[in-house]
Protein backbone atom coordinates (compact mmCIF):
# COMPACT_ATOMS: atom_id res chain seq x y z
CA UNK A 1 0.00 0.00 0.00
CA UNK A 2 1.24 3.50 -0.90
CA UNK A 3 0.41 6.24 1.60
CA UNK A 4 -0.02 9.69 0.07
CA UNK A 5 0.16 13.12 1.64
CA UNK A 6 -2.36 15.24 -0.27
CA UNK A 7 -1.65 18.94 -0.91
CA UNK A 8 -4.43 21.00 -2.45
CA UNK A 9 -5.91 24.47 -2.86
CA UNK A 10 -9.46 23.86 -1.67
CA UNK A 11 -11.91 21.19 -0.56
CA UNK A 12 -13.25 20.65 -4.10
CA UNK A 13 -9.77 19.60 -5.17
CA UNK A 14 -9.43 17.35 -2.13
CA UNK A 15 -12.69 15.57 -2.95
CA UNK A 16 -11.45 14.97 -6.49
CA UNK A 17 -8.18 13.60 -5.13
CA UNK A 18 -10.12 11.17 -2.95
CA UNK A 19 -12.04 9.97 -6.01
CA UNK A 20 -8.73 9.53 -7.84
CA UNK A 21 -7.28 7.49 -4.99
CA UNK A 22 -10.40 5.35 -5.06
CA UNK A 23 -9.60 4.34 -8.64
CA UNK A 24 -6.54 2.61 -7.20
CA UNK A 25 -7.87 1.67 -3.76
CA UNK A 26 -5.88 -1.55 -3.77
CA UNK A 27 -2.67 0.47 -3.96
CA UNK A 28 -3.27 4.02 -2.61
CA UNK A 29 -4.64 5.64 0.50
CA UNK A 30 -4.33 9.09 2.03
CA UNK A 31 -2.30 9.37 5.21
CA UNK A 32 -2.29 13.16 5.59
CA UNK A 33 -4.12 16.14 4.07
CA UNK A 34 -2.65 19.64 3.72
CA UNK A 35 -5.25 22.27 2.67
CA UNK A 36 -3.56 25.42 1.36
CA UNK A 37 -6.50 27.78 0.65
CA UNK A 38 -5.19 28.93 -2.70
CA UNK A 39 -1.98 28.32 -4.60
CA UNK A 40 0.23 30.82 -2.75
CA UNK A 41 1.23 28.35 -0.04
CA UNK A 42 1.74 25.58 -2.58
CA UNK A 43 4.08 27.80 -4.58
CA UNK A 44 6.06 28.74 -1.46
CA UNK A 45 6.26 25.19 -0.12
CA UNK A 46 6.62 23.07 -3.27
CA UNK A 47 10.39 22.73 -2.88
CA UNK A 48 9.88 21.57 0.70
CA UNK A 49 7.28 19.03 -0.45
CA UNK A 50 9.74 17.84 -3.07
CA UNK A 51 12.40 17.24 -0.41
CA UNK A 52 9.91 15.58 1.91
CA UNK A 53 8.88 13.21 -0.87
CA UNK A 54 12.24 11.45 -0.47
CA UNK A 55 10.64 9.83 2.59
CA UNK A 56 7.05 9.35 1.38
CA UNK A 57 4.65 9.99 -1.47
CA UNK A 58 3.17 13.45 -2.02
CA UNK A 59 0.30 14.29 -4.39
CA UNK A 60 0.00 18.00 -5.15
CA UNK A 61 -2.67 19.61 -7.33
CA UNK A 62 -2.83 23.30 -8.19
CA UNK A 63 -4.77 25.35 -10.75
CA UNK A 64 -3.10 26.76 -13.84
CA UNK A 65 -5.10 30.02 -13.52
CA UNK A 66 -3.43 32.73 -15.65
CA UNK A 67 -0.10 30.96 -16.15
CA UNK A 68 0.95 30.13 -19.70
CA UNK A 69 0.92 26.33 -19.46
CA UNK A 70 1.39 23.52 -16.95
CA UNK A 71 5.04 22.68 -17.84
CA UNK A 72 6.12 26.33 -17.50
CA UNK A 73 4.33 26.66 -14.14
CA UNK A 74 6.04 23.54 -12.81
CA UNK A 75 9.44 24.71 -14.09
CA UNK A 76 8.92 28.18 -12.59
CA UNK A 77 7.82 26.91 -9.19
CA UNK A 78 10.29 24.04 -8.96
CA UNK A 79 13.35 24.38 -11.21
CA UNK A 80 15.18 21.61 -9.35
CA UNK A 81 14.90 17.90 -10.12
CA UNK A 82 11.51 16.49 -9.18
CA UNK A 83 11.63 13.41 -6.97
CA UNK A 84 9.86 10.33 -8.25
CA UNK A 85 7.63 10.19 -5.17
CA UNK A 86 6.26 13.69 -5.76
CA UNK A 87 3.25 13.75 -8.05
CA UNK A 88 2.75 17.42 -9.01
CA UNK A 89 -0.22 17.99 -11.33
CA UNK A 90 -1.87 21.12 -12.71
CA UNK A 91 -5.60 21.45 -13.40
CA UNK A 92 -6.15 23.41 -16.61
CA UNK A 93 -7.24 26.07 -15.93
CA UNK A 94 -9.15 25.47 -12.72
CA UNK A 95 -10.32 22.31 -10.97
CA UNK A 96 -13.88 23.07 -12.13
CA UNK A 97 -12.84 22.21 -15.70
CA UNK A 98 -12.45 18.58 -14.58
CA UNK A 99 -16.04 18.61 -13.34
CA UNK A 100 -17.35 20.20 -16.53
CA UNK A 101 -15.61 17.48 -18.52
CA UNK A 102 -18.24 14.99 -17.39
CA UNK A 103 -20.72 16.81 -19.59
CA UNK A 104 -23.64 14.38 -19.33
CA UNK A 105 -23.72 14.12 -15.56
CA UNK A 106 -22.98 17.81 -15.08
CA UNK A 107 -25.91 18.72 -17.33
CA UNK A 108 -28.21 16.34 -15.48
CA UNK A 109 -27.14 17.55 -12.04
CA UNK A 110 -27.47 21.22 -13.00
CA UNK A 111 -30.69 20.59 -14.94
CA UNK A 112 -29.45 22.29 -18.10
CA UNK A 113 -28.97 21.27 -21.72
CA UNK A 114 -25.73 19.40 -22.34
CA UNK A 115 -25.26 21.56 -25.43
CA UNK A 116 -24.56 24.53 -23.14
CA UNK A 117 -21.48 22.87 -21.64
CA UNK A 118 -18.14 23.60 -23.37
CA UNK A 119 -16.85 20.80 -25.58
CA UNK A 120 -13.33 21.35 -24.21
CA UNK A 121 -13.45 22.74 -20.65
CA UNK A 122 -9.64 22.83 -20.48
CA UNK A 123 -9.82 25.72 -22.95
CA UNK A 124 -12.08 27.81 -20.72
CA UNK A 125 -10.33 30.92 -19.39
CA UNK A 126 -12.31 30.89 -16.15
CA UNK A 127 -14.05 27.56 -15.50
CA UNK A 128 -15.44 28.75 -12.16
CA UNK A 129 -17.28 31.57 -13.94
CA UNK A 130 -18.45 29.06 -16.53
CA UNK A 131 -19.99 26.95 -13.76
CA UNK A 132 -21.73 30.01 -12.33
CA UNK A 133 -23.02 31.07 -15.75
CA UNK A 134 -24.44 27.59 -16.30
CA UNK A 135 -26.03 27.60 -12.85
CA UNK A 136 -27.88 30.80 -13.74
CA UNK A 137 -29.60 28.84 -16.51
CA UNK A 138 -30.53 25.89 -14.30
CA UNK A 139 -34.17 24.86 -14.09
CA UNK A 140 -33.61 24.06 -10.41
CA UNK A 141 -33.97 26.95 -7.99
CA UNK A 142 -31.78 25.17 -5.43
CA UNK A 143 -28.90 25.06 -7.92
CA UNK A 144 -29.23 28.76 -8.74
CA UNK A 145 -29.41 29.75 -5.08
CA UNK A 146 -26.46 27.55 -4.11
CA UNK A 147 -24.05 28.38 -6.94
CA UNK A 148 -24.77 31.93 -8.13
CA UNK A 149 -23.29 34.81 -6.06
CA UNK A 150 -25.89 36.81 -4.16
CA UNK A 151 -24.14 40.12 -4.92
CA UNK A 152 -21.00 41.61 -6.48
CA UNK A 153 -19.01 41.33 -3.26
CA UNK A 154 -18.66 37.53 -3.30
CA UNK A 155 -17.23 35.28 -6.00
CA UNK A 156 -19.52 32.28 -5.53
CA UNK A 157 -22.90 31.37 -4.11
CA UNK A 158 -23.39 30.50 -0.41
CA UNK A 159 -23.40 26.73 -0.97
CA UNK A 160 -21.10 26.57 -4.01
CA UNK A 161 -18.60 24.19 -2.42
CA UNK A 162 -21.21 22.04 -0.69
CA UNK A 163 -23.21 21.54 -3.87
CA UNK A 164 -20.18 20.73 -6.03
CA UNK A 165 -18.73 18.41 -3.39
CA UNK A 166 -21.99 16.50 -3.47
CA UNK A 167 -21.71 16.30 -7.26
CA UNK A 168 -18.17 14.96 -7.03
CA UNK A 169 -19.05 12.33 -4.45
CA UNK A 170 -22.30 11.11 -6.01
CA UNK A 171 -22.54 12.00 -9.71
CA UNK A 172 -19.17 12.81 -11.25
CA UNK A 173 -17.78 10.06 -13.52
CA UNK A 174 -14.00 10.19 -13.83
CA UNK A 175 -13.92 7.80 -16.80
CA UNK A 176 -16.18 10.15 -18.78
CA UNK A 177 -14.35 13.30 -17.68
CA UNK A 178 -10.87 12.05 -18.54
CA UNK A 179 -11.92 11.50 -22.17
CA UNK A 180 -12.48 15.25 -22.52
CA UNK A 181 -10.05 16.84 -20.05
CA UNK A 182 -6.47 16.20 -21.08
CA UNK A 183 -5.08 17.59 -17.82
CA UNK A 184 -7.24 15.18 -15.79
CA UNK A 185 -6.24 12.29 -18.03
CA UNK A 186 -2.55 13.10 -17.48
CA UNK A 187 -3.07 13.08 -13.72
CA UNK A 188 -4.68 9.64 -13.89
CA UNK A 189 -1.93 8.30 -16.15
CA UNK A 190 0.68 9.51 -13.63
CA UNK A 191 -1.16 7.67 -10.84
CA UNK A 192 -1.40 4.57 -13.02
CA UNK A 193 2.38 4.57 -13.46
CA UNK A 194 2.89 4.67 -9.70
CA UNK A 195 0.36 1.88 -9.18
CA UNK A 196 2.03 -0.25 -11.86
CA UNK A 197 5.47 0.31 -10.34
CA UNK A 198 4.17 -0.79 -6.93
CA UNK A 199 3.02 -4.07 -8.46
CA UNK A 200 6.60 -4.87 -9.41
CA UNK A 201 7.92 -4.47 -5.87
Amino acid sequence: MIYFTSVYEDELTHQIMMKLYNLFKEYFTEIKAIPCRGNGKIKRQIKAYNKASQFGYYFVITDLDDNECAPSLIKDWMPEQQNSQLLFRVAVREIESWLLADRANFASFFSISQQLIPLNPDNEKNPKQTVIALAKRSKKREIREAIVPIDDYVKTGPRYNIKLQYFIQNNWCIDSARKISRSLDKAIIALEKIANSSKLK
